[in-house]
């Protein structure tokens, strides 16, 4: 499980076990480190589809049902998801090198020789760029959940004179390679399958119309083709992400305005409200729903070894669920920052 999937499983869980009369759902704007880290000297990329199949795949193509055209369609929709995501951030300046290239693997289906570093250094020199971003292979595919099923609810719907309707659902997969060549080292810091899916779904009215739509899933190939372009580059860039937590609300005057300060971004504000609240209040419950708040509110300062500190006190003064799923939270959040300043460093 990667990282963001994982602490997206945290938060989930911890709005789960909070109750909604004790707490208020937040939405805290992140900077999360890319999963996967590129050479900080890398800072200017060409990208290259490198996945069409030869001509044998072609042949063998044509007799399984997949069009060539199809094929070098799909790879080209990958590279412009790409390319648009990481033209919205700031890691690197890209470049999408217009041809495709055969793959070499002649099914791409898998990696195969990579680039000869005399090809690679001619593209940088031509690109003006420090190394490339490969496509080496590219695969979709679509599958009907339950064909069984859809065909029993054709037959059903022309049996009542086509008035039944008939839902269709599927999933549209991608299986594709990626290499980095990185020019003047010449070196291949990253190489790797990366996998995509998307769950896929529409109604018909009749039989007639749900084969037409069926002939119509090409589109489904398309968007997860894209989609999956667009997702691997989130992989490879810091962005920014909303992420959900929780903020205690209190039934007292201090812990209210702290909670209206908050909502009005006032975090600097709610923070030296809920710290005097702290103090003053005698009771260990009322001082953990408080000391959750300053640490929440030192998390969207961006002050993580605060928030995590008192992150801990927080679940030590109360107890509870929420305040012990959020020092996890942190303590991945801390674990990651070292990561993201590294990572950071190439803007500098």
């Amino acid at each position: 499980m990667n990282l963001h999937l994982r602490y997206t499983t945290l938060f989930v869980g911890l709005l789960l076990i909070t109750s909604c009369r004790q707490t208020r759902n937040m939405q805290v704007n992140i900077m999360r480190p890319a999963e996967i880290t590129i050479p900080k000297e890398i800072k200017k990329m060409a990208i290259l589809n490198r996945s069409i199949p030869s001509n044998q795949a072609v042949i063998e193509g044509i007799v399984t049902g997949e069009l060539p055209k199809q094929d070098k369609k799909l790879s080209q929709e990958c590279i412009r998801g790409l390319n648009d995501l990481l033209l919205t951030s700031n890691r690197f300046e890209v470049q999408r090198i217009d041809s495709a290239w055969n793959s070499s693997d002649p099914t791409s289906l898998s990696f195969g020789a990579p680039l000869p570093w005399a090809s690679i250094d001619s593209l940088c020199a031509q690109m003006q760029v420090d190394g490339l971003l490969v496509l080496e292979f590219f695969d979709t595919d679509f599958n009907i959940h339950n064909p069984a099923s859809t065909a029993t609810q054709a037959v059903t719907s022309v049996l009542n004179g086509g008035t039944s309707s008939i839902t269709v659902t599927g999933t549209a997969t991608s299986t594709s390679g990626f290499r980095v060549y990185y020019s003047s080292k010449h070196q291949i810091p990253y190489e790797d399958t990366y996998k995509y899916k998307k769950w896929w779904r529409t109604t018909a009215n009749n039989a007639f119309e749900a084969v037409g739509k069926l002939v119509k899933r090409s589109e489904a190939l398309v968007d997860v083709s894209y989609e999956t372009g667009t997702e691997f580059a989130r992989s490879i860039v810091p962005l920014f992400d909303w992420e959900p937590r929780v903020m205690y609300k209190g039934k007292n005057d201090p812990m209210r305005r702290g909670e209206r300060q908050a909502l009005a971004k006032d975090w600097e504000g709610a923070l030296a409200t809920w710290l005097s609240y702290y103090d003053q209040e005698q009771k260990y419950k009322k001082r953990a729903k408080a000391a959750h708040n300053i640490a929440l509110s030192y998390e969207v300062l961006g002050k993580l070894e605060e928030a995590q500190k008192w992150a801990g006190t927080a679940y030590v003064d109360g107890g509870k669920k929420p305040m012990l799923a959020y020092t996890e939270i942190l303590d991945g959040r801390v674990r990651e920052q070292q990561l993201l300043e590294e990572q950071l460093k190439t803007f500098e």
